[in-house]
């Protein structure tokens, strides 16, 4: 079919979109005491590695992964490998290792959450048996935290099984043989970001993160026009847009 498909310019539609854009930008809080937000850390990610010129990016499921298509700005068609709306946790590791087997000259990203990467952390041996050189990025919130926002918002804070124990994901890289980073404060984001990605080979880095809320959001059963924003993504404050 795509041979009888008419290319047509939608000029007016994509300038309607950047409005949009412009006007409704994503944007998170920062802390007023330099611990570190998910967005945060991807946004540093992103500005610090949208040099390289062949470039993949996986994630694993959760907030983490919202948050990475919000703040990592991905320019070419399967340039992102993420499990969209099924909900396959644990899969931003094999997805990394996947994509760099198959293209053994790029920079590979896996981004993931400690509940995700929890899942599938075995596959550091892969990593390790074959030297992949997959830059790994932890966002520990210490939580499920996705399905955390979920029960407090829509289950009347019934909170159960949200709270991870997690290991030491620096220790568990050095099993492995794999180099970490660890970096839990703003004024040293920037140079924990630069070392991973300068590492030779794999390189796992952990960000110690502040649980945090990823809107906008749609409630489940809700249509579009009914989805909870809030200008300062505040855990504490949320609304529904207004019809």
């Amino acid at each position: 079919l795509a041979p009888r498909v008419q290319r047509r310019e939608r000029a007016a539609w994509f300038a309607q979109l950047a409005e949009w854009r412009h006007e409704n930008p994503f944007k998170y809080q920062l802390t007023d005491t330099g611990l570190l937000k998910t967005q945060q850390v991807i946004h540093a990610i992103h500005e610090l590695s949208g040099s390289a010129p062949h470039s993949f990016i996986s994630t694993g499921v959760g907030n983490h992964q919202m948050m990475s298509c919000q703040f990592y700005r991905w320019q070419k068609p399967r340039q992102i490998l993420s499990s969209g709306s099924m909900g396959t946790m644990g899969v931003g590791l094999p997805f990394a290792i996947g994509a760099q087997f198959a293209h053994p000259d790029a920079l590979v990203i896996c981004v993931d959450g400690d509940g995700s990467f929890n899942m599938t952390s075995t596959e550091l041996y892969t990593v390790a048996k074959h030297q992949l050189p997959v830059k790994i990025a932890i966002m520990n919130d210490s939580r499920q935290q996705m399905v955390y926002v979920w029960q407090k918002l829509f289950f009347d804070k019934r909170f159960i099984g949200t709270d991870n124990t997690n290991p030491d994901y620096c220790k568990l890289a050095a099993a492995w043989d794999i180099p970490s980073v660890y970096c839990d404060h703003t004024e040293d984001l920037a140079g924990a970001v630069e070392r991973w990605l300068a590492t030779d080979g794999p390189c796992l880095a952990e960000f110690k993160t502040v649980p945090d809320i990823c809107l906008p959001m749609v409630a489940p059963g809700k249509a579009l026009d009914e989805m909870i924003i809030n200008r300062d993504n505040n855990m504490n404050s949320v609304r529904v847009m207004a019809h």
